[in-house]
């Protein structure tokens, strides 16, 4: 392989507006120049990025010989000359730095406001503007906290073998494109030389929910890819997700497209853990955005099969265009709304079939005595009928963690999703460890037994394993009574599998006190959950039970107190926690927005939220009431404080 070479150079003048490519680049201790020297803000002067308005990266400059033209949907063209710059200099907060930043003109804030559909202002950052980041004394501009980020093609196209569909370089915004070298190679980069100028590489970029946002229609992935499949295989020991590489320039100079990179100092690549690491591994799922949440989308019953007594699968596909359009991955489920007695009823069912059939879709739902939703399906939903679902989510899936050896570990219809992922598995004929082991009352209850037994004998090392914890006949051959740690020490490997879990809570409970006292690493125990929500804090888990009803959410007005900020606002049940209160013109904390970083982290102190989703907080600090704003929706009045 010849040297790496640099492939690609691309500024942001507007802080998360889309990309400018160059071919050669003047570089100086704030950067690339024209990159991310202006910031859009709030009236109040609180930074305005893409994790929050995602329609910025819709927004393109063309350099000129006075500044730039802009453009973006629905909006006349932009002229910014620096000539008619204001020389008034403003406090913008980026982060949790204030910054005097120059004002460029009313008229510009007009557009921006109009389009955006907010109030807000253009900031420039002006020879008198200045902004030091901690534990650095080399100047930043309005970037998150270094000057420059790179990432290598073979890098990208190792996270595109892993994801359900291909993304490319403007979801992650690098600066510097490298090519030439291996995948990750820039994780071993400590000091290198670009044309003429000498970078150091402090950290690796961590990641947050802007990357999945794309970047040609301003809409967020339903699945929130690309960030939930690094989240599998690129999480840094203290739970940050990272992709791509920081980098300080130490000189001025200028760089230029295909000039080499010479490697000056190396140093050990990070440790990535598989999946999770903080406390309750693989139970919160990817939430669909909230467009997707309102866009149903009809299916067609196409087939009903009878699995056992009391459980059916129900095969469906989309009313108009093809099941290959739905995009999920194995073990993700599959929100449907139902119109039964002229009341709107949610339920969700973990899809038992996999994407790599992509013919039909499949949900294998058992009758629940009492049971609204599954008795309706059991009972009087027909071939030929219709239910309207929306895009499947949840995070428990296949790509959650390093499947090289696996235990897929159920109880009653809790193998739904293992179904689809063993399906997956044997499919893309995966050359890993697979141990099947399931739990039912009885042979009667056994679902999907022979099809389980083809797909193992097809995989080529999947071992299958049951036991039955009500009688069984003389002829039975496996275990018998309740999972214990008998039955899993007998399973080759135990502690060096990542183990997914699904079914009742008793099940799930019992199954992780025993796998961590033989040995498993919580951060390899991944689970879905059914049954519902415990009170007082309604946390939304993996698969809510269709029959604790999903009952459809009235809209109402609640009162928050955020009392740190001394601040009261009438709210309402349907948004998060932070967009409320920046919509209340607060300055809350925060970084990725998706619930992993922990920055906007608030303590609840009297009151109820949903949850939906606790990546970034410890089991501590669930202990001690902290909820995450940017993934909590209030369901009654409630009052909140920095703790």
């Amino acid at each position: 392989m010849s040297a790496a070479s640099l492939q690609a150079i691309r500024v942001y003048p507007i802080k998360s507006s889309a990309g400018i490519s160059l071919s050669t680049s003047w570089i100086d201790e704030l950067g690339l120049s024209f990159d991310r020297r202006f910031v859009l803000s709030r009236e109040n002067g609180q930074f305005l990025t893409g994790r929050t308005d995602a329609k910025i990266c819709l927004i393109r400059a063309n350099i000129t010989a006075s500044g730039f033209i802009l453009t973006a949907p629905g909006m006349p063209p932009l002229t910014i000359r620096y000539q008619d710059f204001s020389q008034d200099y403003r406090q913008v907060t980026v982060w949790k730095n204030n910054i005097s930043a120059l004002h460029c003109h009313n008229a510009y804030d007009l557009w921006f406001s109009q389009y955006l559909g907010k109030s807000c202002r253009l900031y420039y950052f002006g020879e008198d503007s200045r902004r030091a980041v901690k534990r650095r004394t080399e100047q930043v501009a309005f970037a998150d906290g270094y000057p420059l980020m790179m990432i290598s093609r073979a890098s990208l196209q190792d996270l595109n073998r892993r994801t359900p569909e291909p993304f490319t370089m403007a979801n992650f915004r690098p600066n510097l494109i490298i090519d030439n070298c291996e995948a990750f190679a820039e994780d071993t980069w400590s000091r290198i030389r670009i044309g003429e100028v000498e970078f150091d590489l402090p950290k690796p970029c961590t990641r947050c929910i802007f990357t999945t946002v794309d970047p040609k229609t301003g809409i967020k992935h339903p699945q929130m890819e690309p960030l939930n499949t690094l989240k599998g295989y690129r999480r840094l020991e203290n739970g940050d997700v990272a992709f791509g590489y920081n980098l300080v320039p130490l000189n001025q100079g200028q760089v230029s497209v295909n000039d080499e990179i010479r490697v000056l100092e190396r140093h050990d690549a990070p440790v990535f853990i598989a999946g999770k690491v903080k406390s309750e591994p693989a139970t919160v799922p990817a939430e669909p955005s909230q467009a997707d949440k309102r866009q149903d989308f009809p299916l067609v019953c196409r087939k009903i099969i009878r699995e056992t007594h009391d459980v059916k699968s129900f095969i469906l596909t989309p009313e108009q265009g093809k099941a290959s359009d739905i995009r999920y991955q194995a073990g993700q489920h599959l929100p449907l709304t139902l119109n039964l007695a002229g009341k709107k009823v949610n339920a969700t069912y973990t899809l038992s079939s996999s994407p790599t059939r992509s013919g039909s879709l499949m949900i294998t739902v058992k009758r629940v005595p009492g049971g609204l939703v599954s008795n309706y399906l059991h009972d009087e939903f027909r071939v030929g009928d219709t239910l309207n679902a929306r895009t499947p989510a949840g995070k428990f899936h296949i790509n959650s963690a390093d499947i090289s050896k696996v235990l897929l570990l159920s109880a009653g219809s809790g193998i739904t999703p293992m179904l689809s992922m063993l399906k997956a598995m044997t499919d893309q004929a995966l050359d890993n460890d697979v141990v099947f082991f399931h739990s039912a009352r009885s042979e009667q209850d056994l679902i999907a037994r022979e099809e389980v037994a083809a797909l193992a004998l097809h995989h080529g090392n999947c071992r299958v394993s049951y036991t039955l914890t009500r009688s069984a006949s003389p002829q039975w051959t496996d275990y018998q009574g309740h999972l214990n740690s008998r039955m899993l020490a007998k399973i080759p490997d135990l502690a060096q599998r990542q183990v997914f879990v699904c079914g009742p809570a008793a099940f799930r409970d019992n199954a992780k006190q025993l796998l961590l006292s033989l040995g498993l690493p919580e951060s390899a125990y991944h689970f879905e959950s059914f049954g519902a929500p415990k009170k007082p804090v309604q946390e939304q888990s993996g698969q809510t039970s269709p029959e604790q009803a999903n009952k459809p959410k009235t809209p109402k007005k609640v009162s928050i107190l955020f009392d740190s900020w001394d601040k009261q606002v009438t709210g309402n049940n349907s948004e998060p926690l932070l967009d409320q209160g920046e919509a209340a013109g607060l300055i809350l904390p925060y970084s990725c927005r998706g619930g992993m970083c922990g920055s906007c982290k608030v303590k609840l102190e009297s009151g109820e939220v949903e949850q939906l989703a606790s990546d970034g907080l410890t089991d501590n600090e669930k202990k001690q009431g902290y909820i995450l704003a940017c993934s909590c929706i209030p369901t009654t009045d409630i009052v909140i404080s920095q703790g």
